[in-house]
């Protein structure tokens, strides 16, 4: 089995190290985040600015409900009177209390940029922490390398670009790890051990639900191996493992359960995915082909890489064939050491898994079946979207990177050098650049100025242009006048009349036309049956008002507006505002 190293005391030297290495990586992290800070709450990502903006929406929520004395796993300020199950929407509970300060000073898109500059540091110092504990015992350097291969991968980066904190605040996967590892390798695995890994696993549900069940998933493929790898310690050892394991799962139970049980049991049950999952999975070039996120990449690889599935967020599979080189060129020389195989066998079956259902190259689907569509169907895989197994990918291949520059540090010294250099050059390739940015819309004053308009107890203001993806400045400037008024719609996952999940939820007839006249500008006629169920749902959504905001075709919109409610607006600054949505007559 994997062999654990007894502990030893700890040097000085290594004391400092365990310390002065994170800063060096929240230092990288602030430079890689830093055209999102200048200023704070006003930049956000331009790769997938909708994203950003529902996660600001969610982590401006919870200290709100926190506040009110509400619950903050369901919110009718979006999608009103429905709302929205946060446990369906990658709500982030846990940070949006531990950061509370920050949104109440800088707002929710000025958190999403401190919580992803933190992801990025905290990811990478948990896996260099943990590559120096035990099992693994690796030293500092060889720690450090590995802590920044998993902590800036590509795989992290684009999902950083992508606006999905939930991706990217990942301290808790290495230690997942870890501590799933020791359970199922140590003599005598310690009861500590089993309250940790289902403490992690617990806080883990109100952090990112899919990166837990993607880290059961490697776990369940590190068992697969040892199993296949030594099955007779396998069955001394099975049944101390058990015992540990059901009281880890207690421990989960306890932490994660109250919130899977308000997902599944509570308000706004939904089926399936809104998204074309089998769609989204990682091409065969994406291992050796870079992106415009890395600095090194070229124009050419750039162009080669836009024909990969998806937006630049999920072209995440990227090793690079340095790194590829150096790891095999590891596991041939240590091929003894059965940690470093481990983590490398589980590596590779991640990548394949990332490649999704069927083998794309170059964009190109080749119509070969792989053996992720063996999994597609079964329960909760509905959910998963391939191309976020390379974070995994990289956790495991860093921590192979480590183990393998641990055992060089005995070779000779010309060895060492020529394996530092090919370290260097192997991690070049991957080095990212700032991450893109642009403006964040930009807040009328009217919205945070407390005006009657926007006063309106148990309705909601009809806030546009309506807030539907990809619109969502509507949500934005929600947040921040701090969610102080409910409104209708929204960019969010939410189910529809037939219980499927569907980004949006149940869409309104009056939604679709005001979306559809802010798209392209053509004002609709309003017959006496668009005019009836206009009012039905103004009805339904309790608006005491509506507000329009500035934006694309805005004279379309106020003419449609105006037809729809039967009565010319007030302007009031850069707004119009209908204060009385059923005139008389």
């Amino acid at each position: 089995m994997l062999t654990v190293q007894a502990s030893r005391p700890r040097p000085r030297s290594r004391t400092v190290a365990a310390a002065g290495v994170p800063l060096g990586y929240l230092v990288l992290a602030l430079v890689v985040t830093g055209p999102w800070w200048t200023p704070l709450g006003r930049r956000v990502t331009s790769v997938n600015e909708p994203d950003s903006v529902l996660f600001g929406w969610l982590l401006t929520w919870t200290p709100r409900a926190l506040a009110q004395g509400r619950l903050p796993l369901y919110s009718d300020a979006l999608n009103h009177p429905d709302g929205i199950n946060l446990m369906w929407n990658n709500g982030m509970v846990l940070p949006g209390l531990l950061l509370a300060p920050v949104t109440a000073a800088f707002g929710g898109i000025g958190t999403v940029t401190v919580l992803t500059t933190l992801g990025l540091a905290a990811t990478a110092s948990a896996t260099f922490w943990c590559l120096l504990a035990r099992p693994l015992g690796v030293g500092t350097g060889p720690a450090a390398v590995g802590g920044l291969l998993a902590g800036f991968s590509p795989a992290m980066v684009a999902q950083a670009a992508g606006g999905h904190p939930n991706l990217v605040l990942n301290p808790a996967v290495p230690v997942l790890l870890l501590m799933s590892v020791r359970l199922l390798t140590d003599a005598r695995p310690a009861r500590s051990t089993a309250v940790l890994l289902g403490l992690a696993a617990g806080l883990q549900v109100y952090v990112g639900e899919e990166i837990l069940f993607l880290s059961g998933l490697v776990v369940a493929l590190l068992l697969v191996v040892l199993v296949a790898s030594h099955p007779r310690e396998v069955r001394g050892r099975a049944g101390r493992v058990t015992g540990r394991a059901l009281l880890a799962l207690g421990v989960f139970a306890l932490v994660g359960g109250p919130g899977l049980a308000f997902q599944l049991l509570g308000p706004l049950p939904q089926e399936g995915s809104p998204f074309a999952t089998a769609y989204y999975s990682t091409d065969l070039a994406g291992l050796v082909v870079g992106t415009p996120l890395q600095v090194l990449t070229t124009s050419a690889a750039a162009e080669r890489s836009a024909v990969f599935a998806g937006g630049i967020e999920e072209r995440t599979a990227l090793l690079g064939f340095p790194l590829l080189v150096v790891l095999l060129a590891g596991l041939v020389r240590y091929r003894r050491d059965a940690r470093l195989r481990t983590a490398l066998l589980v590596a590779a079956a991640t990548a394949v898994l990332a490649l999704g259902p069927e083998l794309v190259v170059d964009g190109v689907r080749t119509g070969v079946p792989l053996p992720w569509a063996l999994l597609a169907g079964l329960p909760g895989f509905e959910h998963v979207i391939a191309t976020r197994l390379p974070l995994f990918t990289a956790f495991l291949a860093a921590a192979a990177l480590a183990l393998a520059l641990e055992r060089v540090r005995a070779e000779a010294v010309a060895v060492r050098g020529a394996v530092a250099f090919a370290v260097v050059v192997a991690l070049l390739p991957l080095v990212p650049g700032p991450l893109p940015a642009q403006d964040a819309p930009a807040v009328p004053a009217f919205l945070t100025s407390g005006d009657p308009a926007l006063d309106c107890p148990g309705g909601s203001v009809l806030l546009l242009p309506f807030p539907a993806a990809p619109d969502v400045d509507a949500m934005a400037w929600q947040q921040a006048a701090g969610l102080s008024f409910a409104i209708p719609g929204g960019y969010f996952i939410g189910p529809a009349a037939d219980g499927r999940a569907y980004v949006g939820g149940q869409p309104t007839h009056t939604g679709r036309l005001l979306h559809d006249v802010h798209v392209d500008g053509a004002v609709r006629e309003v017959t006496p049956e668009v005019r009836a169920r206009f009012r039905a749902d103004v009805a339904r959504w309790g608006a005491c008002s509506a507000v329009l905001g500035p934006s694309r075709n805005v004279d379309a919109l106020v003419q449609q507006t105006t037809a729809l409610v039967g009565a010319e607006p007030e302007f009031v600054g850069d707004v119009a505002v209908w204060r009385d949505l059923d005139p008389p007559g």
